[in-house]
Order: C-alpha cells, then sequence, then structure tokens
C-alpha cells in the first residue's frame, strides 16, 4: 500500500519547513558569500543590519525602553532591527519557527503614535522587542510545541495570560522559536542579539541550560510565581504535577531579568492564574570559571561580604530518579503517539529520556511518587537550613554547550526543578580556552555517566564556548535570588 504523502514525515517537515522559510524577506536573506559559516555566525550581522541597527541590538533591554521613551529611538526602528537580527539567527542557527514582521511592524507603529498622542509609554515595557518559545500561546499564531503533528493544529484562539501581560506592558512580539534544548532557540536567539528579552520554559534545566551555552542571563523562578496558563506541554495527562514547569525569561543583562519579574509580578497574575555534585564532576572550563567566581568572592570584592562554604548536594542520584519517573506519568505514551501521528520518528535522545522513568505507573504508584517527591523535599529543605545557606553557587552542567546528542547529564539542573528552588544564570565572561582547558582528569571516571560526559569533551571542539554559572536560591525566594545576582556581579566585576 502506498503511503499517503500528506502521512509521510519527510513531505510534512519539509513543508513546514518551507512554510517557517516564507516569513523571512528576501531582502533579509543573506548573500551566497556568507557560506560556509564561520564560527562566529554573530559576525554575519554587519552583512544585514546597518550601523546604526547593530548598536541597537547590543543595548539591553531596559535602555530601549528608556530611549524609546525619551524619543532618541522608535518602536518601528528598534523592531526592524531586531526582526532582521531574527531573521540572520535563522539562517545561521537554525531557531525560529515563525517570524512575523508585519504584525510586529503594525504593533510597533501603533506604539510610536500612542508615544507622540499621550506623550507617555503604554507600559513598563514600550517597544520592547520579545520572543517566545513555541508552546506559548500567541492569538492567531501556531503552537506547534515542536512536534510535526500539531504544526497547523495547534493556532491560538487567545494569547497565554503570560503574553497579555506583557502585551499591555508594552512588548512587540516579533518571533516565535523552536523548543529545542528545550528553550535552545530562545538561548541562540538571545545569542545572537535577535531578541531584547526571550521567554522560556523549564522542566530539567530547558531556559538555564541554552542560557548558559549561549553566553547569557536566564531565571527560573519558583513554580507557580508565573502564570502558566496558555502554555501547550503535551507530556503527560491533564492534571498531573509530579514536576512544575515553569516560565521563565532570557535577557542579556541582570537588571532586565528583575524588570521582567517585576513586570509579570506587579500585574498580580495569581488574581487571574555546587562545584561537583558527586555524580558528574565538570570538565576543565567549568570548574576554572567556578573556582575564579570563588577566589573573588572570598577576596572581598565589591560593597558586599561574602562568606563562602562548601556544599555538597544530598542524594543527586535519587533526585535524578525521582524526577524522571516524574516527567512521564504514562511513559512517554503521549509524545509516542503524538510523533507517531506524522510518522515522524523517535530521535535518540528522545527515547532516551523517554524511558529513563520506567514503565507507566499504576495510580497507586503515581501517588506514591508524589510523595516520595514531598519527602525528598523536606529532607533538602533541612539539609539547606542546616547549612545556613542563602544561595548557592554551581555549574549549569558539566560540560559547556554540549555537542549534538551528547546531553544525557541534567542534573546540575533539574536538581533544583525537583526541589522548586529558583535558579539563575549568568555569563561568567569566560571561554573554553584550548590551551588551558585540555581535560586531563587526576582518576578515573566514577561511573558510566561521568565516563560518558568526559568521553564528548575535547578543548578543541569547544574552543570559545561561553561558560555560564547558575545561582540557586531557597523555594520561592525569587527576589532574594536576584538581588544575590547584583551582588555577585558586582564582586566579579569589581
Amino acid at each position: 500500500m502506498v503511503q499517503d504523502p500528506v502521512d509521510n514525515y519527510s513531505t510534512r517537515a519539509a513543508q513546514a519547513i518551507a512554510n517557517r522559510d516564507a516569513t523571512i524577506p528576501q531582502d533579509w536573506m543573506l548573500p551566497k558569500s556568507a557560506f560556509p559559516l564561520p564560527n562566529n555566525v554573530t559576525s554575519l550581522l554587519s552583512l544585514k543590519l546597518s550601523p546604526e541597527e547593530m548598536a541597537i541590538v547590543e543595548l539591553p533591554a531596559y535602555e530601549l525602553r528608556d530611549k524609546i521613551a525619551a524619543g532618541k529611538l522608535t518602536a518601528v526602528d528598534v523592531t526592524t532591527a531586531y526582526l532582521k537580527a531574527a531573521a540572520v539567527a535563522q539562517q545561521t542557527v537554525n531557531c525560529v519557527v515563525e517570524l512575523i514582521p508585519e504584525e510586529a511592524l503594525e504593533r510597533a507603529r501603533w506604539l510610536d503614535e500612542q508615544l507622540k498622542t499621550t506623550g507617555r509609554p503604554v507600559g513598563p515595557l514600550h517597544g520592547v522587542p520579545v520572543s517566545l518559545k513555541d508552546h506559548i500561546n500567541l492569538k492567531g499564531h501556531d503552537s506547534p510545541c515542536g512536534i510535526l503533528s500539531f504544526v497547523g493544529n495547534m493556532v491560538a484562539k487567545d494569547d497565554a495570560h503570560l503574553v497579555s501581560i506583557l502585551r499591555d506592558a508594552g512588548a512587540v512580539f516579533h518571533v516565535t522559536l523552536t523548543s529545542g534544548g528545550s528553550s535552545g532557540g530562545e538561548g541562540a536567539t538571545m545569542g545572537m542579539k535577535a531578541s531584547a528579552l526571550g521567554v522560556g520554559t523549564d522542566i530539567g534545566g530547558s531556559v538555564r541550560s541554552p542560557a548558559a551555552a549561549n553566553g547569557v542571563f536566564a531565571f527560573k523562578p519558583s513554580s507557580r510565581r508565573l502564570p502558566y496558563e496558555g502554555c501547550n506541554m503535551p507530556v503527560g495527562p491533564a492534571g498531573w504535577e509530579g514536576v512544575l514547569c515553569t516560565q521563565g525569561p532570557f535577557a542579556r543583562s541582570a537588571r532586565d531579568l528583575e524588570e521582567y519579574m517585576r513586570v509579570i509580578l506587579n500585574s498580580k497574575p495569581w488574581e487571574k492564574d555546587p562545584r561537583d555534585d558527586g555524580v558528574v564532576e565538570p570538565v576543565t572550563p567549568i570548574r576554572r570559571a567556578l573556582e575564579d567566581a570563588v577566589e573573588k568572592l572570598s577576596a572581598g570584592r565589591g560593597d558586599t561580604t561574602f562568606e563562602l562554604v562548601e556544599y555538597t548536594l544530598p542524594s543527586p542520584e535519587e533526585a535524578w530518579k525521582i524526577i524522571t519517573s516524574l516527567y512521564w506519568p504514562d511513559a512517554g505514551d503521549m509524545v509516542r503517539s503524538n510523533l507517531a501521528a506524522a510518522n515522524e520518528p523517535v530521535m535518540e535522545l528522545t527515547d532516551w529520556i523517554l524511558t529513563e522513568g520506567g514503565q507507566k505507573p499504576t495510580l497507586d504508584e503515581a501517588l506514591e511518587r508524589i510523595v516520595t517527591r514531598d519527602q525528598w523535599r523536606s529532607m533538602l529543605a533541612k539539609h539547606w537550613h542546616d547549612a545556613g545557606l542563602d544561595v548557592v553557587l554551581a555549574p549549569v552542567g558539566p560540560t559547556p554547550a554540549p555537542k549534538h546528542g551528547t546531553a544525557k547529564y541534567w542534573n546540575y539542573t533539574s536538581y533544583w526543578n525537583l526541589a522548586d528552588y529558583p535558579a539563575v544564570v549568568f555569563p561568567t565572561g569566560r571561554f573554553v580556552d584550548p590551551t588551558l582547558d585540555v581535560h586531563q582528569p587526576e582518576r578515573q571516571p566514577r561511573n558510566e555517566k561521568e565516563a560518558f560526559v568526559w568521553s564528548n569533551y575535547d578543548a578543541d571542539t569547544f574552543a570559545g564556548a561561553p561558560i555560564g554559572l547558575q545561582l540557586i536560591g531557597y523555594q520561592s525566594h525569587d527576589e532574594e535570588t536576584l538581588a544575590a545576582l547584583r551582588a555577585v556581579l558586582a564582586a566579579l566585576d569589581a
């Protein structure tokens, strides 16, 4: 029997790609001379952006807002610059699901007219371009969640709650992004200076890991601090709360993270809706960045005095066992079914994480997993308080941005999702140096996971990759965690 071409994975994937590519204006396409791509593709931005536009995309979001409000920039100029940058980003790193230039520029023109007419901005994000992970609903646009069978079938009738808050604050939505990483589209777009603020989601490191890999800032709030209504997450039965996913911002400055959180929390959305974890030791460049930060903080630089203590994570392997048992209460059946609907192959990493949690539990077993989670959280809370901690400084992962198909150790980030503690990523300003960062361990790997991570690192392959670290705060101490970041950055920059 000949397979219906409509149901053919390759055909449908090619059509989805063609539809995406059609949203990029021809004038913004890179010349043939840009290929093959250089290692640092940010250098290609200047092929399509004017010097004035290049200056715009270098500014943090709060400066863009202030300059637009003061009449030094227009929302149209800012939006145009970021649209062009997003077009270049897509052609170089494949991060865009849909570019929406007409809608974005129409919104920007309206914002400029409002400012001209009233003399004041419409809100605290007036004219600031914001990108969205593709499973966050944007009215009138598809939210396929990276699943081919959903393409064309997930057009949002309304904005997600968080999107409506950002829209009321004056944001301009110009692009939706791939969910690889799974907020990798956001991370890549921020790294390519193609968005002033980005919104991703995090259930195991999906905001923090891409931020660290791309040398930008990001924040995973405690669960339920930000509204989640209107975010499609087709990974398990509705109502499952084993590990709650949370939305979180990407930014290019610490202040932008605070401004973003202030905008969202001031809207009162609730009225509507360590160095080595004992399992996998980070490779040389991660340890170098962490040790450098510890040395500077210990030296008492800046206006804040830090008391540093070594902290050993309790039960990291148990944490991974618990969280993977909670990710897929149906053992991945829904994900596999959605992929099979378009004959979409199950990628190796997808198959790996779907099987990590074991067999589908009975109802009693599922409830027991929740009990185990809560007991583990109680243990960690006691351990944290007994250690007298305010925040923890830790790696984001055991390596810089991992090679394709090798991101199998999440516990530096997923551990804190299980705990439901806020965590903020920041760039250290350090990059992998092939001379300094050759990995020469003084011992044999302790386990298969460590052996796998170490075997996939070599300094030459990772040369120039940015290195990020994270600060973790106690549950619901989101504001205190961001305040601690300010103090840490001041000390590191002093």
